[in-house]
């Protein structure tokens, strides 16, 4: 009877063990860090759980820039890190299939959350427009990321409605330049038409 006993405290205890292991998020490899090649760029993010990390393009998209929005709109955007990709979907599915604040975009626009979602590259077609904080965060790397132009700003997904009357979303970039750092390196734009530099980002996870 005590052998019974024992075996089913046994198996019970084996049990919970193997379902609290399998209930565990998957996590990144170890041997992943900042900085590597991976994932179609450079990682500069890996959350402190290790369940997924952020990877940047190889270069921006262009030299020139890219307008947030060649025509006004309000269009709220997440700031925190990991918000990026819902950001970017967001704002495609507003532009493209309007509702009551937003109008429909002319199919020519060009803009960037549309650019950077139709990027194919390092052999990934997910790519994304990261959120100010993923912004932010890619600054602070961008030594180990490269390619950046330091005298530039660069846009965001994120973006606030400024509360005026008719369109007034005011979208997120960040001032890459070495003045700008001690002073506001993170601002809010209504010239959604201005031309600013882009880069692409995406999530990589457990494989």
């Amino acid at each position: 009877m005590k052998k019974l006993l024992l075996f089913g405290i046994l198996a019970t205890l084996a049990l919970s063990w193997s379902c609290d292991k399998k209930d565990e998020p998957a996590t990144l490899s170890a041997n992943i860090k900042v900085g590597d090649t991976y994932g179609g760029g450079k990682v500069f993010y890996i959350a402190p759980d290790r369940t997924f990390g952020l990877v940047a393009a190889p270069a921006d998209v262009n030299e020139k820039g890219i307008a947030w929005s060649a025509l006004r709109v309000t269009i709220v955007g997440d700031t925190e890190i990991g918000t990026g990709a819902a950001n970017t979907k967001k704002i495609i599915d507003l532009k493209t299939r309007g509702d009551k604040e937003v109008e429909i975009a002319p199919a020519d626009e060009v803009y960037a959350a549309k650019v950077v979602d139709e990027l194919t590259t390092g052999g990934y077609n997910d790519w994304y427009l990261p959120s100010i904080d993923e912004l932010t965060e890619l600054y602070k790397q961008r030594n180990l990321v490269g390619g950046f132009n330091e005298t530039g700003t660069y846009w965001s997904s994120s973006a606030m409605d400024g509360n005026y009357i008719g369109p007034s979303g005011y979208p997120y970039f960040y001032d890459f330049r070495p003045a700008a750092q001690s002073v506001k390196p993170v601002q809010a734009d209504l010239n959604q038409q201005y031309l600013r530099l882009v880069r692409a980002v995406r999530t990589i996870r457990a494989e």
